[in-house]
């Protein structure tokens, strides 16, 4: 039985963060991330330089019009249109450039993300396994977007803020001067006030905002969900339209829906308070420096230039200090995504871990540089131990024709270990070591696009020419549709189930493959049809070995072995084999040129 996925414990969470994105930076030939990260620190530079001159400008302007010098009031006025000229250059080339970091982060990490998610049939293992990561489309498009985009933009302000507490400590402590407390002389005593009011409101802040990370974690959580639902639907649209089975789904939705509530209304409760809080802090730090420094004022010892500067650096120093309380909500949403993107990184990793591992106990998948294909003590299980095939051991000489039916649950997991896609098992699993195979299920992909595109898949449209594509739709009886090969269209609505299988034979026909497994690949065609699509195949590649694993509707004859899987009433599957015989008195064969004749025609549309 494999592990599940679990949220990181809070002190990995940073580590497990770094893990997956942290080598956008430490990668060789990296340049160019690190090149945009010391624009962008530098440019914050600027601004906390910038910020520092506006907070010396401020002083000698309130000097001068203490003093009612029309000059130097003047002068300040024009510096201050040189201040802002800079601070408007630097804050676009800021945001020019935070903007490009994080779009190029998120860029690399999706694709990092979805090139590990799709890997080796990743994709399709980690959905069947236990753990809190589902919805990998909305944690691949939105929370690796967030995990990005907020981190460098709180990186950014983090930096900024670190920077304007040093340099305006320093300014603040100027600027405090001495003051006498019980009979002793106290320097820097706005820098003491500052560092107790953002203390206390950093305090107060965390006990109230505390409820609302765990809101905001829920509510992605159900935000996902809902969205994957809406998606879950509109791919059903025509089994819930044919079943009238609107009122049920309606209301199924609508219930999805409600779980968005509560941790919505916890939210806006987090939220509202913090607000409140935030509202007041924010308004009395500006006034609470200048009502303090208002006796020094008064007495002469400090003028309304210095006071003034000094309200501000105190404003700037607890600004500074109350980045966590003031970026409390976006860490909460930020940390949410993280937590959401590490998940489904975390199930791909445990079903590689799972696909690559050897020995006795494992599911050993091994490609033979000679044309072998086969299974040899094969126990296969579900993801959590049932074990759904047992004892099994299969060995198919290159041009064989093989049926395997019966069982259909053990017949679908010999399927999927055949084509490479389950992990899960122990046992020898021997499939050839070029690339000269195809697997084929029920319900083949076919990419939105051109007809030409869906019918190349998994090759480029541009490996065939039209005459091989037209070639290939004729010879499966859909020659009416090779006027269409460039129309666009989401094919697998736009056919029926029936063609589509077609399609997947007219692509084995482009391919031409040395082996081919086939799951359940004519359950739609009728009788006629599902022989025709195996004469067809045959005919044009008849040195390559053919096994069909699940219901054929057609005929045994074009096999020449049949395995039957018989579950006895202990639960383990058996393996009767039978060989066909065609014998002309007792089986007489058709003529398969005559049957692919009547599909040129239009047989079996």
């Amino acid at each position: 039985m494999i592990g599940t996925t679990e949220p990181s414990h809070p002190q990995h969470f940073v580590r497990d963060f770094a893990r997956i994105a942290g080598p956008y930076w430490t990668g060789r030939g990296r340049w160019r991330p690190r090149l945009l990260t010391t624009m962008l620190a530098l440019l914050v530079v600027a601004q906390v330089a910038l910020a520092i001159r506006l907070n010396i400008w401020s002083a000698d302007l309130f000097d001068a019009l203490e003093r009612r010098s029309t000059d130097r009031a003047m002068t300040q006025i024009g510096i201050f249109g040189l201040i802002v000229l800079g601070t408007m250059a630097t804050n676009t080339a800021h945001l020019v450039v935070r903007r490009h970091l994080q779009f190029d982060w998120r860029r690399w990490l999706t694709t990092r993300v979805i090139g590990d998610w799709m890997e080796d049939a990743r994709h399709y293992q980690a959905d069947l396994i236990p753990g809190d990561h589902a919805n990998p489309d909305g944690r691949i498009a939105e929370d690796v977007r967030i995990a990005t985009e907020v981190a460098i933009e709180l990186a950014s302000t983090l930096f900024y803020c670190i920077l304007l507490l040093i340099t305006f400590v320093g300014i603040l402590w100027s600027l405090s001067g001495w003051i006498s407390v019980a009979g002793l002389d106290v320097p820097g005593h706005l820098v003491v006030l500052a560092f107790v009011y953002a203390g206390t409101g950093a305090v107060v802040a965390f006990l109230l905002g505390r409820p609302l990370v765990r809101a905001t974690d829920t509510r992605q959580t159900k935000e996902a969900d809902f969205r994957f639902s809406l998606v879950r639907a509109h791919e059903s649209g025509e089994p819930i339209a044919v079943a009238r089975g609107e009122p049920l789904e309606r209301e199924r939705l609508e219930t999805v829906f409600e779980t968005i509530a509560r941790s919505w209304y916890d939210q806006s409760i987090g939220l509202a308070r913090l607000l409140a809080f935030s509202s007041g802090y924010v308004a009395l730090a500006g006034v609470f420096p200048i009502l303090v420094g208002t006796p020094r004022f008064l007495d002469g010892s400090l003028s309304l230039g210095r006071l003034i500067q000094s309200g501000q650096a105190f404003q700037q120093v607890t600004a500074a200090l109350s980045w966590p309380v003031d970026n409390l909500a976006l860490i909460a949403g930020w940390r949410a995504s993280v937590e959401r993107v590490l998940m489904l990184d975390e199930a791909v990793r445990i079903v590689a871990l799972e696909a690559a591992r050897t020995g006795e106990t494992a599911l050993n998948l091994d490609r033979v540089p000679t044309s072998q294909l086969g299974v040899r003590d094969l126990w296969v299980a579900t993801p959590d131990g049932t074990t759904m095939l047992s004892n099994l051991t299969l060995q198919v000489e290159p041009g064989q024709h093989v049926l395997v039916d019966g069982d259909p649950e053990a017949a679908s997991a010999l399927f999927r270990v055949l084509a490479g896609i389950w992990p899960w098992g122990r046992g020898q699993v021997v499939l050839p070591a070029d690339a000269g195979m195809i697997a084929v299920g029920p319900w083949p992909f076919l990419p939105q696009g051109s007809l030409r595109q869906a019918l190349a898949f998994p090759g480029t449209a541009d490996r065939h020419d039209d005459a091989a594509l037209q070639d290939a739709l004729a010879g499966v009886g859909l020659a009416h549709l090779a006027a269409r090969l460039d129309e666009m269209a989401d094919w697998t609505r736009a056919l029926t189930p029936a063609e589509v299988q077609r399609l997947s034979f007219a692509r084995i026909i482009l391919l031409r493959p040395h082996w081919i497994v086939l799951g359940d690949a004519t359950d739609a065609l009728d009788p006629d049809s599902a022989d025709a699509m195996l004469r067809v195949i045959a005919e044009r590649l008849p040195q390559a070995g053919i096994v069909l694993i699940g219901r054929h509707p057609g005929s045994a004859e074009i096999f020449s072995r049949r395995l039957t899987l018989e579950r006895a009433a202990d639960g383990e599957v058996l393996l009767n084999e039978v060989y066909a015989r065609r014998q002309a008195a007792k089986m007489p064969r058709r003529r398969p040129l005559g049957v692919i004749d009547r599909m040129r025609e239009g047989y079996g549309r």
